[in-house]
């Protein structure tokens, strides 16, 4: 009985559906806070992305018509529920719902499973910039893919474990000082992933409106950006494991009760690091991403694997 309400708690609350949902929120309204100050603006106060996501879940929920309602529905619960089981098994303070060797290939299978729903949603709602919002990112998922399931692979080479928790465990030095080769190409790879600032390709406001969810309103828009705002948790929690040795201090022992505040410094300087380069960096074209992808990128991740099998051997 006792494992019982210990695997719910787990799945409902710590680390899973409330606390993944309060960190999305929270995130997000850091993220545009932090954009707004450099920008010289004031930003949202903290409740806005709550209100923002009550608000799309009253309004109206429309499509055009000649779109595929039932898969245009089903495709925002997919990637949600893709990114809420991925997140069963990156540790968060030191707490993890599920562990086994080998999840760090699973997490990143899941994760990947957003960017192809959104790549769908694209085409299922028939629109002109629907479309060619989906084209894009499907393009840009085949520029940053590669080197960025390279990069998290150099940890796992290095520490011998596929297991998430066993690599955060296992590093006596974070994977930033390391590998920090593969910790920027990593970074770089989930802005990618992300949809973000300077690789918002897909969703560029000023040529394809809305990308792929111009056509979405209502509940299903709540849903995707819910689904895209846990993405982002899930990532920054991700690096924190595999290149920032989870909660880990650099040099000192760290009590428990200061664990779960340590990794959420660590993510929060992840977060601010994602912020600063959405406002550093103007957007790039869809062909100079694939060139940067496979020319620079790729080649870099394939450098760091081999140097990471040497420091290994």
């Amino acid at each position: 009985m006792n494992d019982l309400l210990g695997s719910l708690f787990a799945l409902l609350v710590f680390p899973g559906l409330a606390f993944l949902s309060t960190c999305a929120l929270a995130f997000d309204w850091l993220d545009r806070r932090v954009i707004a100050r450099m920008q010289g603006r004031v930003g949202p106060p903290w409740f806005q992305p709550l209100a923002d996501l009550i608000k799309l879940l009253a309004k109206e929920d429309i499509l055009p018509t000649g779109a595929n309602e039932t898969v245009a529905a089903v495709l925002p619960m997919v990637s949600l529920a893709s990114v809420l089981t991925a997140a069963l098994y990156v540790p968060v303070g030191g707490r993890v719902a599920a562990s086994f060797e080998g999840d760090l290939i699973v997490v990143l299978f899941l994760l990947s499973i957003p960017a192809l729903a959104y790549f769908l949603a694209g085409w299922v709602t028939v629109g002109v910039y629907s479309v060619l919002g989906g084209n894009r990112s499907l393009l840009q998922y085949f520029s940053y893919e590669v080197p960025f399931l390279m990069a998290l692979s150099t940890p796992a080479i290095l520490n011998s474990s596929w297991s998430i928790a066993e690599i955060s465990a296992r590093q006596l030095t974070w994977g930033l000082f390391t590998l920090p080769l593969g910790f920027i190409l990593a970074l770089v790879g989930l802005i990618g992933k992300l949809k973000r600032d300077p690789l918002d390709i897909p969703k560029a406001k000023s040529e394809v409106v809305a990308g792929a969810l111009t056509e979405f309103s209502g509940r299903k828009l709540a849903l995707w950006h819910l689904a895209m705002s846990m993405q982002t948790v899930v990532g920054i929690f991700l690096l924190v494991n595999l290149f920032l040795g989870g909660s880990k201090a650099i040099f000192l022992a760290v009590p428990p009760p200061l664990a779960p505040v340590i990794f959420g410094l660590k993510a929060l300087t992840i977060l601010v690091l994602l912020s600063t380069f959405s406002v550093l960096y103007a957007r790039l074209r869809i062909d100079q991403l694939a060139r940067l992808g496979w020319r620079v990128l790729a080649p870099l991740a394939l450098v760091q694997i081999l140097v990471t099998v040497w420091m290994g051997g």
